[in-house]
This record gives C-alpha cells, sequence and structure tokens, in this order.
C-alpha cells in the first residue's frame, strides 16, 4: 500500500454548534487535531487527508467532541472497513493485553446479576476475545461487530454467534439479554445518544450495561506530556477522529441518566497490560500502569483526578 499524495484536504465539513450529551451551546477550543490518511487508499478517506479541526470542551458537562465533522455520510463506515488479514487478527485476538479489563468486567456483572440470568451481548467485539472469556465463564454470549472482515474471524475463532447488525436492528429482532458490553466502543460512535437508548432496548429489566471509554480530559493531559517528552510525535487524541468522542465523569454519568438508565456506577477502569515476561521493560510498564490504577481506585475522589485515565461505568435497566 503507498502512502497518499493529496496536495491539499478536500473533504468537505460540515460544523457542530451544539454538545451530543447535553445540547449545550458554550463549546471552547482545547485541542486541534488532523487527518492522516498516510496509509490510506480509499478516495473518500484520503479526500481528508491533512484536514484540520478542533476539539471542543462543553462547559456545562465537560464532553469533548470535534467542532467539525466530515460531510460524507460513511465515512466512519470506510474508516473501519479495512481487512488486516488473518495472521493480525489471530495476533491480536491471543494477546491477552486486554484480559485484565474483560475479566473485572465479567466479575461485576456476575456480581450484580443472579446467577440464573448469565445471557450477554458484546457490541463492537472486534476479534472475539471478550465473548470467548465470557463463555468459557458461563455465559451465554452473542456478540455484534460491523467489520465484515472482522466478524467473520470472530465468528469462526470462538464459534459463537456474531451479528453484523446495529444495536437498533438486533433490538428489532426481539433479542433481549441480561448485560450488554461495550469496551473501548463508545468513542467511536458518532451522537452517542442515538445509541444509549437502543443499547438499553436490548436489555431485560433488571439487566446491566457495561461501558468503558477513555477519560477525554486525562488522556489529553498524557499525551501532551508525551509530547513534551518526545515521547509521541504531537498531542493528538482524535486524529482522524478514530476517536470522536472524549467523556468526563460528569458528561458519562449524564449520558446514561438520558438515556434511562438507573443505578449508575462509574469508577476509574482497569488498565490494558502488556503481556507478561520478566524483561524490565515489560515489568516497568506493567507496575507503572497497575500502580496508576489502584491508587486512582484508593484516593477519595480519585476519579475526578488526573490519575484516573479511563472511566468504566454500570448501569441498570429499572426493572
Amino acid at each position: 500500500m503507498q502512502p497518499v499524495t493529496t496536495s491539499a484536504p478536500s473533504g468537505p465539513m460540515i460544523p457542530l454548534d451544539s454538545c451530543w450529551i447535553c445540547g449545550g451551546k458554550q463549546l471552547v477550543r482545547v485541542n486541534e487535531e488532523y487527518y492522516d490518511m498516510t496509509w490510506h487508499t480509499d478516495p473518500v478517506l484520503v479526500s481528508y487527508h491533512q484536514q484540520r479541526f478542533w476539539l471542543v470542551e462543553c462547559q456545562a458537562c465537560g464532553f469533548l467532541q470535534p467542532d467539525l465533522l466530515p460531510a460524507a455520510p460513511d465515512y466512519f463506515d470506510r474508516l473501519y472497513a479495512k481487512d488486516r488479514g488473518t495472521d493480525w487478527m489471530e495476533l491480536d485476538f491471543s494477546t491477552p493485553y486486554k484480559d485484565f479489563i474483560f475479566e473485572g468486567i465479567l466479575q461485576a456483572l456476575a456480581a450484580k446479576l443472579p446467577e440464573d440470568r448469565r445471557s450477554l451481548l458484546d457490541v463492537g467485539t472486534h476479534v472475539g476475545r471478550m465473548p470467548y472469556l465470557a463463555a468459557r465463564r458461563g455465559w451465554s454470549v452473542e456478540a455484534i461487530e460491523l467489520n465484515p472482515h472482522v466478524a467473520a474471524f470472530a465468528a469462526q475463532r470462538t464459534g459463537l454467534p456474531i451479528h453484523q447488525l446495529n444495536a437498533h436492528l438486533l433490538a428489532d429482532t426481539g433479542r433481549r439479554y441480561d448485560a450488554v458490553t461495550l469496551t473501548d466502543v463508545l468513542e467511536h460512535i458518532p451522537d452517542p445518544m442515538k445509541v444509549l437508548p437502543e443499547l438499553r432496548n436490548l436489555l431485560r429489566p433488571g439487566g446491566w450495561l457495561s461501558v468503558k471509554v477513555p477519560n477525554g480530559r486525562n488522556q489529553l493531559r498524557k499525551q501532551r506530556l508525551r509530547s513534551r517528552l518526545r515521547l509521541a510525535k504531537d498531542a493528538s487524541i482524535a486524529d482522524s477522529l478514530g476517536h470522536i468522542n472524549h467523556f468526563s465523569p460528569k458528561s458519562l454519568r449524564s449520558a446514561l441518566e438520558k438515556a434511562g438508565f438507573r443505578r449508575i456506577e462509574i469508577t476509574t477502569a482497569a488498565p490494558e497490560l502488556p503481556t507478561f515476561s520478566f524483561h524490565p521493560k515489560v515489568l516497568l510498564s506493567r507496575a507503572s500502569r497497575l500502580g496508576v490504577y489502584y491508587l486512582a481506585r484508593m484516593l477519595p475522589g480519585g476519579i475526578h483526578t488526573p490519575l484516573a485515565l479511563n472511566l468504566q461505568a454500570f448501569a441498570m435497566r429499572d426493572e
């Protein structure tokens, strides 16, 4: 695959003038971002190469979102349609870097539900690692994955039902679950207030939703520090709109409340961990990530400190 050679960005953009979560109009610029389509060949994506936009922060709820959105209606479908190949997907499936996150979520959901309620839908399942672990714990599992290449791999690798339908269409089939999980997914979905009520409809009464997302402001602080230390090329946290939503604890709670959820719990989310080895860099990375995580969990109000790099929410659909 050859890099793009566009001379100037030409992809049309549309402005966003209100917060997707609370509708607030007071949006303040916080970080300039850009589109980097260097290794894409899709002509629609390439047309946005080097386009600039701003992340803006809602002064009412703390939610960060772009001030401009691609006018191409299928921009995000094209962005996530890439086929990375079976070898890459197999490596991603067999590497347990997210197991600490997944296992914690499954343990928490099992504690919230009676033993006879163990049906689970994993939304945006990617290669299927979460459903695989859930099935091993005794859950009856299905999943949603819209990328056809990845969905086919996940279905073959796990032997589980992997739906290539969005949440609304799946709900229309009458399927309902005791738990619905989104792990590092909601930050990729434009206008998240459209999908959260649909996820609620997929739950049985008394069922629980699990949402794990990056903490927007803290991720920006982290990336700016990395950029100053020359550990990253810049301070971007939303290039090409790979991450379009950037939640704060307040905006995540507000979004779940508006979608009709109750008994909302928001804590610091578990980190990804490099596969264990005795290599000093691996040991240092694991120790630092776990140290920051446990410190944020232990401190009073830790979720509101810079240590809370990711947010974990649980919310219930009323009886």
